[in-house]
């Protein structure tokens, strides 16, 4: 009968952990890599003390360490090891153990099969540490090393979990020789269950007790279990010699655990390390799989729920230009303008400019400049350290950081301060830049495309843009047509909005009557594409019957004089026009109806040349 000797770890970064004896070595203890048993306690020499066997008795020695070695709390130059005796180096306790099995542990609640535990380990990230450490001193943990980094590399590649899993399973029973391996999941009553076995029809052996189910989903503990089994009940119950049961945890958070069986001879200690190492990679690499899944998942219904996302609907003239253009400037390098009025589709010029470009494999970042407060639109676009003004209580990567070899579209670049303007010049220019308050410098490289709904030139020549900043934007300019002018596109946008419209409200059927299909084409849409997309959206929600109608569609009847523009500079004149009317030529009543101050309404009139009269 074999008679075990080991050292069970009852204090330290690895307790619980099992050390096995080999009699025809020196078993050396310490922090160096050439030991049997390496430790991290700092207390402890490099080689600390030795455990041997002389054919008759075992004893360990000390190896002349700084701190000593203690046996049963008694310092020793060497001492003769009995069964349970203590063994303390530094801060690091062991037992030493003798038996002709491993230690039992039997499991009430299943009386024919006998559950044992051979090693309880409380899994830890630093468990992959001090595989690699070992590995370093022993040839085949060493290939073991490899293998694992090898995983790694296949994991890193991988979105699915399930593959993920697989990979994972197929390696592990290969380098275990283990007859059947498992990942189980934790089901609403805290059970596990098998999720992926192999082989698949070795599912349902995969068996574990209650009290150790407890013991490796609520506690997070790898047990290395020996099964035994009672005579009379051979013939009825499967048996393995040896099982691993090891928690995937992330973050607090059980993500399942692992299973490893041996019909006949039991799995030796490095094959337990090897299986916490694989435990431990195929955990982050699970958890990343799902997380890539669940936003591939949030992506896919966010682009579903907003029609044309990626995708330029028109084949009028204009269009095809566009494209046309879009295609040769793509594989350009410089900055991009892209001009049109609101509802135009600027946002999805930029995208289809990104995606036909060489970056379209990095990120692209949107950015509405208007919607940035002046005070923060430095701090946003450029970053800012902690402390740096009111209210930073932390660094903040800006978004040219995070956008570092891809494409940042900034949207209303007109609204930038002119201080971001000089700061996004030096940018252009290929000069560094300060995130708010550090004196760190940040080089970034960018393609910026620019949009805008408003003059820029007039802009320049109020001063309100800077000229050069100007230039540098319009290396390239995309000029996006209005949807009045693509009479050839209505009916086709028309269709196609409603057909992912009544997909998306579960009207399928729902079709668009010949007299709402004029009104439609007849419109002039000062609000361009997206007043059509609004307008098509809300009409199949609200149609009553099988068919839109003109009355579902929600459209203003527009008098023939009506400013079809939505630049400001179109209205100003005209709501001033109308005060100056309303207060009777009156300045002062006029300004207060406008809501300016007096000078400022003053400056306005000189400037569109009104009369007051």
């Amino acid at each position: 009968m074999d008679v075990y000797h080991y050292l069970t770890m009852t204090h330290g970064n690895r307790a619980g952990t099992n050390f096995r004896l080999e009699p025809d070595i020196a078993n050396r203890i310490g922090r160096g890599l050439e030991c049997s048993v390496v430790l991290k306690d700092p207390l402890c020499s490099r080689v600390h003390a030795t455990i041997l066997f002389d054919g008759e008795r075992w004893f360990v020695k000390d190896s002349g360490s700084r701190n000593g070695t203690y046996v049963n709390d008694q310092k020793i130059d060497d001492a003769t090891l009995t069964d349970g005796c203590t063994i303390r180096m530094g801060s690091t306790e062991f037992s030493y153990n003798v038996s002709n099995g491993p230690p039992t542990t039997e499991v009430p609640e299943e009386r024919s099969i006998t559950q044992t535990i051979v090693c309880d380990h409380v899994m830890s990230s630093d468990d992959v540490d001090g595989f690699a450490i070992a590995a370093l001193s022993n040839s085949t943990q060493a290939e073991e090393l490899l293998v694992l980094y090898q995983l790694s590399i296949k994991l890193l590649g991988c979105a699915d979990p399930n593959e993920v899993v697989k990979q994972s399973l197929e390696l592990l029973r290969v380098r275990t020789q283990a007859a059947i391996v498992g990942f189980l999941w934790v089901n609403e009553e805290g059970d596990l269950k098998p999720k992926m076995v192999i082989p698949e029809e070795a599912a349902d052996q995969v068996k574990l007790s209650k009290s150790l189910t407890e013991l490796v989903v609520l506690q997070g503990h790898a047990v290395w279990i020996a099964n035994q089994r009672q005579a009379e009940q051979a013939d009825s119950l499967q048996h393995f010699a040896d099982a691993l049961c090891v928690p995937l945890r992330r973050d607090g958070h059980l993500l399942g655990a692992l299973h490893v069986y041996r019909e006949h001879e039991r799995f030796s200690q490095s094959e337990f390390d090897f299986t916490l190492s694989l435990a431990n990679i195929l955990t982050v690499a699970l958890a990343r799989a799902r997380e890539q899944t669940s936003l591939q998942t949030d992506y896919q219904q966010l682009v579903a729920q907003s029609p044309g996302y990626d995708e330029m609907v028109g084949d009028c003239q204009a269009m095809q230009e566009l494209k046309s253009r879009i295609e040769r400037v793509a594989g350009a390098t410089g900055c991009v303008l892209v001009r049109g009025e609101s509802g135009t589709g600027k946002e999805l010029v930029a995208r289809a400019v990104h995606r036909a470009s060489p970056r379209s494999d990095q990120p692209m970042l949107s950015v509405n400049c208007a919607a940035i407060s002046a005070d923060l639109i430095e701090s946003q676009l450029f970053g800012h350290k902690a402390g740096s003004f009111t209210g930073a209580d932390r660094d903040h990567q800006g978004y040219f950081e995070q956008a570092d070899l891809g494409t940042l579209f900034l949207d209303e670049v007109g609204e930038l301060t002119l201080a971001g303007q000089a700061k996004l010049l030096r940018i252009l220019e290929g000069h560094p830049f300060l995130p708010i308050g550090s004196t760190q410098p940040v080089s970034v490289d960018v393609r910026v495309i620019a949009a805008t709904n408003q003059d820029l030139e007039a802009y320049v020549r109020e001063k309100k843009f800077r000229e050069d900043l100007y230039y540098r934007l319009s290396v390239f300019a995309l000029d996006v047509p209005p949807l009045r002018e693509r009479d050839e596109d209505i009916g086709r946008l028309v269709d196609w909005f409603l057909d992912h419209y009544r997909h998306q409200h579960g009207r399928p059927q729902l079709r668009l009557s010949d007299a709402a299909r004029k009104k439609l084409l007849s419109y002039h849409w000062p609000g361009n594409v997206r007043q059509l997309r609004n307008v098509m959206d809300s009409a199949v929600v609200l149609a009553s019957g099988g068919a839109i109608e003109p009355g579902d569609l929600g459209l203003r009847q527009v008098e023939s004089d009506e400013i079809e523009s939505l630049r400001i500079a179109d209205w100003e004149p005209r709501l001033i026009t109308q005060a100056l009317d309303r207060a009777s030529g009156n300045v002062a009543e006029a300004a207060k109806l406008l809501g300016i101050g007096r000078a400022t309404l003053y400056r306005k009139l000189e400037e569109y040349d009104i009369a007051r009269s």
